[in-house]
């Protein structure tokens, strides 16, 4: 089971990346949930998209991640979201500079993700404890992050590549794949070796989520009742 702890920041590298991947043997996706712009300009808007949040996190939804924004605003909406859910695995998604890793520490999350390969930006986040998931877009960049002791990735945008690249190659590896994805879809990759999948847009859209992951979630609870 998960390694349980007031602060992320009290936990070890390893035990950070030994809990990400507990938590995907149990639930299987990541929930990438996109706020609306006016959700960083109307209070009334933030206290409603954290209410969604609410509603599917007591059905049982154990991870999620939100795009990262270079702004106060962005910073204000996820210490509530923090503060609010103390045991959701929390993290920043489309981060691109040591900035965001900055403030994804000030935070204290759990983890966050890149859209791609950048080894200066994760060396930096393993030099300062965070674990940080990188997003692969070719075998020379896989290579690379391999080469840097990489031990979880992302593929993105994995409908472009789960033909090309045959993942179970890598079996020191734990891939996750990003891009286009729906709960339905969770199953076929489960099958071509992926750990886990992130479920963005198809899964919400800033006002509602896909039926089907309450469906999921229903599930996945029984079992572990």
């Amino acid at each position: 089971m998960p390694i349980i702890c007031k602060y992320n920041s009290d936990i070890t590298l390893e035990n950070k990346i030994y809990n990400f991947k507990q938590i995907l043997a149990i639930q299987s996706f990541i929930l990438l949930a996109r706020p609306k712009d006016i959700v960083y300009k109307s209070e009334v808007a933030k206290k409603i998209f954290i209410q969604d949040l609410n509603s599917i996190i007591e059905r049982g939804l154990l991870i999620a991640e939100i795009p990262y924004v270079d702004n106060t605003n962005w910073l204000d909406l996820m210490s509530d979201v923090r503060s609010k859910f103390p045991y959701l695995q929390l993290g920043s998604a489309s981060l691109i500079n040591k900035k965001s890793i900055d403030d994804s520490l000030k935070l204290d999350l759990n983890f966050s993700m890149m859209r791609t390969w950048d080894k200066d930006l994760y060396i930096y986040s393993k030099k300062n404890n965070y674990l940080l998931i990188p997003g692969m877009k070719t075998i020379k960049d896989l290579k690379e992050a391999i080469f840097h002791k990489c031990c979880t990735i992302k593929i993105f945008p994995v409908a472009k590549k789960d033909i090309l690249l045959d993942i179970n190659k890598y079996n020191q590896i734990s891939f996750v794949g990003a891009g286009d994805i729906a709960i339905n879809d969770i199953n076929k990759f489960k099958s071509l070796g992926y750990q886990g999948v992130v479920v963005g847009s198809k899964g919400y859209d800033g006002e509602k989520f896909d039926p089907k992951i309450f469906e999921l979630l229903n599930i996945k609870r029984q079992q572990y009742k």
